[in-house]
């Protein structure tokens, strides 16, 4: 089986392609009283508003339909099960403490009990405990170029960018750099070009949703069939 759209992928286009049809009859009223460009920025940043609920949604249901098929411990990639011991353990906690009064009593045997865990987990006496989409979520749902990179090594991609530049063929980082530039003068600086214009909106929702497609696939090959069957994988996804 190949790959399918994800309902993350496909609620996105949705929302993009029904409020630029909500746009375009109101853009052409604002556009005579010279409030075009004002109406066009407001519409971009609430698109890239749903960019991120977008990425929400991907790491919700990509967490959701891993829990679902209970990979053997094997087939966890090492930075995911390191983000899920560390978190999950609560160890950054112990390590302040010992930082803070020198005491290792607390932390060693934090780190035992760890250990414990871990080796009844590869000998398969124990479940691996389910991977929580807040915790992996948690300060990196905003899709900053910054913070894409940090998220998906939590879910065991080391280098985001070539993954989803090869199957995006274009440059990512750089996409969603600009993208992400023109959110932030907007949100933060009110800054809009007089110029920007319905094509440049239009441009940049394109961009927007080929970024989208190609994180949508790139995630989709990290995940099967390494971790889960791509059969199972788009059943949990679809």
């Amino acid at each position: 089986m190949t790959y399918m759209r994800s309902r993350a992928r496909n609620e996105f286009e949705t929302k993009v392609t029904h409020a630029t049809r909500e746009l375009v009859p109101l853009y052409q009223h604002a556009q005579t009283h010279g409030g075009g460009s004002r109406l066009l920025a407001a519409y971009y940043v609430l698109a890239y508003a749903e960019l991120e609920v977008y990425l929400r949604t991907l790491v919700e249901d990509s967490l959701a339909a891993l829990n679902s098929s209970s990979p053997s411990f094997d087939k966890i990639p090492d930075s995911m099960l390191g983000y899920l011991l560390h978190r999950g353990e609560k160890l950054a906690g112990n390590y302040r403490r010992f930082s803070i009064d020198d005491d290792e009593g607390a932390v060693v045997k934090k780190v035992a009990q760890t250990a414990k865990k871990i080796a009844s987990w590869s000998n398969g006496a124990a479940i691996l405990t389910s991977a929580d989409a807040n915790d992996f979520l948690d300060k990196k749902t905003y899709p900053s170029p910054k913070n894409l990179p940090q998220l998906f090594r939590r879910l065991g991609v080391e280098s985001i960018w070539p993954v989803i530049d090869r199957v995006g063929r274009m440059n990512c980082k750089l996409i969603l750099t600009s993208l992400n530039d023109l959110r932030t003068g907007i949100a933060h600086q009110g800054r809009v070009s007089p110029g920007f214009s319905l094509i440049d909106f239009r441009d940049r929702l394109d961009q927007m949703c080929r970024f989208v497609a190609a994180l949508d696939r790139g995630i989709s090959s990290h995940f099967c069939p390494r971790m889960i069957t791509r059969t199972d994988w788009n059943v949990s996804m679809t």
